[in-house]
């Protein structure tokens, strides 16, 4: 298992040392930030979720008992594996869940508020963080480009236009995608966003959970100090700032000689993590 993942992600890494050099770039067009579209002062917020009781390796049966219905479900199967990806777009941060063979695989919360159903399909290649040479790869030139500067950090807009579509910003601060959304308008808020509060201890009242999982809780909201104590040092780690705060993004050996889990974490908090079966490598690749 340790052989080909490292196989794999030498390979990964070979392709994006290549491909960083296919792009042309484009000239931004400065932009005042006046009126409606001044851009207001970096904010964090820390919000309650119910995803931060949600504990790696739970039922089906206890996610719905602490998320309730969620608004979408996507189900596949394939190589003995099922799989439902659950999504809660009304909780105060959007939130996704992956269930695998009726046990939580992984929980995602949308910190960016990228994951919009109103999105055309071509703009969700997007990936929150990728670099703007990717982007322009991926998507193409933009029919519009803004920069605006602000508080120690540059956030450009990039405006997609295709016939039949409604148009689409992507919005890069530092040179990262941080967001995007339908339209032409500029979020004034675009430096904000908030972050689970800390899990309770307390709320731990989950028994159905495997042997190995009970002694590696893993829940959103958790801080990065807390991981190498679970599972070491991670195998592979990429360090990033959102929105002018650290993040990171690493994958772990979670069960030794079996699985390797990813986490993402901003500002030192857990805001995603996937079992290796759910993992992918591609933010190790693209922008990175």
């Amino acid at each position: 298992m340790k052989q080909g993942f490292s196989i794999v992600l030498a390979g990964m890494l070979s392709t994006q040392l290549a491909s960083s050099v296919l792009a042309q770039e484009c000239v931004p067009q400065e932009v005042e930030s006046s009126g409606s579209e001044a851009l207001l002062p970096p904010r964090v917020d820390h919000v309650g979720v119910r995803a931060t009781l949600l504990q790696w390796g739970m039922s089906r049966d206890d996610v719905n008992r602490i998320m309730g219905r969620p608004g979408h479900v996507d189900s596949f199967s394939g190589e003995g594996r099922d799989v439902h990806v659950l999504k809660y777009p009304a909780e105060p941060i959007a939130t996704t869940v992956t269930v695998t063979d009726d046990k939580l695989s992984g929980v995602a919360l949308d910190i960016a508020g990228t994951d919009d159903s109103t999105l055309p399909t071509f703009s969700r290649a997007a990936w929150l963080g990728l670099s703007r040479t990717a982007v322009r790869r991926i998507l193409g030139t933009p029919t519009d480009d803004r920069l605006r500067d602000g508080y120690g950090m540059s956030v450009e807009q990039l405006i997609f236009a295709h016939p039949n579509l409604p148009d689409v910003s992507i919005f890069l601060i530092d040179g990262r995608v941080a967001a995007k959304k339908v339209g032409r308008s500029f979020p004034s808020d675009i430096l904000g966003f908030a972050l689970p509060l800390a899990p309770d201890p307390a709320d731990n009242e989950i028994d159905d959970v495997p042997d190995w999982r009970k002694e590696h809780p893993v829940r959103v909201g958790m801080k990065a100090s807390e991981l190498p104590a679970l599972f070491g040092a991670p195998k592979h780690q990429v360090n990033y700032t959102f929105k002018g705060r650290p993040a990171t993004y690493a994958v772990y050996e979670t069960n030794p000689g079996k699985t390797f889990s990813r986490f993402t974490f901003i500002d030192g908090v857990l805001t995603e993590f996937a079992d290796g079966e759910a993992t992918s490598l591609k933010p190790i690749l693209e922008g990175h």
